[in-house]
């Protein structure tokens, strides 16, 4: 697959034969753009109709460096019962805990590892504790790269932690905040040489999430009118965007829905690019049990916004008080355990409808993030 990376921000273009994350020029991130035609024809990968029935355009030179464990392909489940409750006759949910290590992360880090394969990196340094963190170590576990994971020590007994080293990554634990694991990787990179992965920066990572619009034409009858995201860095979002927006130039499907970003109300710096005010961040650490979207400071806060406005969605935040109903709403009417991350989703999907954004016989798809037994249930 021919493809380059293009600056976001000055345009300047690069080749593909490193990864490569910041322009040299202007030091803005990147994104891929591909010139080889669209194919329309339905191919396979792995014995399945591999990423949608239809096969996406993605960053790999190489199939052989292919780095999967048949990701994809999540099921779409009707939420009739919560429907009913607030209103909305057609919902759905699309349930990303089925991907093998129960989040959505698993599309991204899929093509993630095989780009760092590639492009010939042997091992990687990030800052990491979570779904990500616990997917890509998965991942490089199965694509032979090494993996030098900083976690805070106060995470120690985290379960997602735990997974990290358990599968193989070189585990460095770090006393104090976030920033602290953060600088702390980075001074090991900068010491051994060693890639700073900077995963939520990548527009690889993002290449991945597109793979979830694909499979959404050939589960459903008809098009969503909506898909109402859980967004911190804003991957699922972009990601989606730019597979709805493929498959919109090569006639497989014939509308883009609207796309709304589900922020929550304690951290909600792309609602404020959204709305063109500026994010006034709070000292100290999170602290919403929504912890996969509080992101204070995500690095494409412009594009996420122009997404949002070009599909005709919104950016909105929600209380932590209706995130925790509607994962217990999820539970208890539809037998859907999800992290609070994911229930944002539908604690988004309550509040437009509530200001008529979203009809009552509009359709409305959710991922569904992340399988609730990972976090503390409440």
């Amino acid at each position: 697959m021919a493809f380059e990376l293009a600056c976001i921000e000055c345009g300047a273009n690069y080749d593909n034969s490193t990864y490569r994350l910041f322009c040299s020029d202007c030091h803005g991130l990147l994104d891929i753009e591909y010139d080889t035609p669209k194919s329309k024809e339905a191919r396979i990968i792995n014995g399945k109709s591999g990423f949608a029935g239809y096969l996406p355009m993605l960053p790999i030179r190489d199939p052989s460096n292919l780095v999967t464990m048949n990701e994809g392909d999540t099921p779409i489940v009707p939420l009739s019962k919560v429907g009913q409750v607030i209103g909305v006759e057609r919902l759905h949910g699309k349930v990303e805990y089925f991907n093998p290590t129960g989040s959505f992360k698993d599309r991204g880090n899929a093509i993630l590892v095989s780009v760092l394969k590639d492009t010939g990196v042997t091992a990687v340094v990030e800052s990491t504790g979570g779904n990500g963190g616990n997917s890509f170590a998965a991942y490089c576990a199965r694509g032979d790269v090494a993996f030098h994971a900083f976690m805070n020590q106060a995470n120690f007994d985290s379960p997602k932690a735990k997974a990290i080293a358990f599968h193989g990554s070189l585990a460095h634990w770090v006393e104090g905040s976030k920033q602290d694991v953060y600088d702390a990787a980075e001074k090991f990179a900068e010491d051994t040489g060693v890639l700073h992965l900077r995963y939520g920066k990548s527009a690889y990572f993002i290449e991945g999430q597109k793979t979830m619009a694909y499979e959404i034409p050939n589960q459903l009858e008809t098009m969503p009118d909506h898909v109402v995201i859980p967004t911190g860095n804003g991957s699922i979002l972009m990601g989606m965007y730019r597979g709805f927006k493929e498959m919109l130039e090569d006639g497989r499907i014939n509308h883009m829905p609207k796309l709304h970003a589900v922020q929550t109300e304690e951290t909600a710096p792309l609602v404020a690019a959204f709305e063109q005010q500026e994010w006034v961040s709070y000292p100290g650490e999170p602290r919403s049990k929504a912890n996969g979207i509080s992101v204070k400071d995500p690095p494409r806060p412009r594009v996420v916004a122009s997404v949002c406005r070009d599909s005709g969605g919104s950016a909105i935040a929600v209380s932590e008080e209706s995130v925790l109903s509607a994962q217990k709403q999820l539970a208890e009417l539809e037998g859907i355990l999800v992290e609070p991350t994911s229930s944002a989703a539908l604690a988004g999907v309550q509040s437009l409808r509530r200001s008529g954004r979203i009809g009552e016989r509009d359709r409305v798809l959710l991922p569904l993030t992340g399988f609730g037994i990972k976090e503390p249930i409440p």
